[in-house]
């Protein structure tokens, strides 16, 4: 099963990530913003972003996929596409939505 979600909406979910250390508690500049900007919404210490939510790290990883596991999706999806006894089942949603919205067309593909 690929999830496809856009490049862009990855960085965005990623980059936009920040951690109060301390305890663990983490915030999403756009969708779970704390009250302060930059602040922990209990103690109101500071928000870090993690070295590996910074844009140009996602970036990078980004890269990483698109070149090394982007051509093993591509081999086993046409491979599943060919209708052979023995290809893999695969199936492609999109993961762009509410967690409820990408769980219903998980199911339905797994159902298949």
């Amino acid at each position: 099963l690929e999830i496809d979600v856009p490049d862009s909406a990855i960085i965005e979910r990623m980059s936009g990530r920040r951690v109060h250390q301390p305890s663990g508690r983490s915030y999403h500049l756009k969708f779970n913003p704390p009250k302060v900007a930059g602040k922990d919404d209990v103690t109101g210490e500071d928000l870090i972003q993690r070295a590996d939510d910074e844009e140009a790290t996602v970036r990078k990883r980004l890269d990483v996929y698109q070149s090394q596991t982007r051509p093993l999706v591509d081999y086993y999806g046409a491979w599943a596409a060919t209708g052979d006894a023995g290809a893999p089942r695969y199936a492609r949603i999109l993961g762009l939505g509410t967690v409820e919205e990408i769980t219903a067309r998980v199911m339905l593909a797994l159902s298949h």
